[in-house]
């Protein structure tokens, strides 16, 4: 499965690497700190060397993930299209539930790695289901199991 990215959002993900990396560099320093503070306790008994250990773990299997999912990254560019959902628009949609539950937002689509609010990810659900539909148009997409209809109201 694709994992859609622009140039800087490939930037955002490599960044996230690289982050992983430095911690596992400060989990061996606070381990060594902590075999100092008490050397005569083994690793088992120095509640600071366990968390460092755990710190390192979690971000090894972090790093190992973010690399294997490396080879899925597909590089995406904006494509111009006034009359379709673009990279970047931010957009008008109403969300449709039951007949009677609806409710409207505004959002942006990105495409970067780790988005922030009022932004969805080019490989969300929401955001697989509107990227380069036309404005106006009704798509859906499921969640939990549960299908969304959404209506595609306007760029803004």
């Amino acid at each position: 499965m694709s994992i859609l990215l622009t140039k800087e959002g490939y930037k955002e993900y490599k960044q996230q690497i690289e982050k992983e990396k430095q911690k596992i560099l400060e989990a061996g320093l606070i381990k060594r700190e902590a075999n100092e503070q008490a050397p005569g306790d083994g690793w088992h008994d120095n509640f600071l060397h366990e968390d460092a250990t755990r710190l390192e773990k979690g971000a090894m299997h972090n790093i190992k993930t973010l690399v294997e999912k490396e080879k899925d990254i597909k590089i995406v560019n904006k494509h111009n299209k006034e009359d379709c959902v673009d990279i970047d628009d931010n957009l008008l949609i109403e969300f449709i539930y039951d007949v009677d539950d609806k409710e409207t937002e505004e959002l942006k689509l990105v495409g970067n790695y780790l988005p922030k609010d009022n932004e969805i990810t080019l490989n969300s659900p929401l955001g697989k289901a509107i990227y380069n539909k036309k404005i106006g148009s009704t798509v859906d997409y499921k969640v939990n199991g549960k299908k969304i209809n959404v209506n595609i109201l306007k760029k803004l």
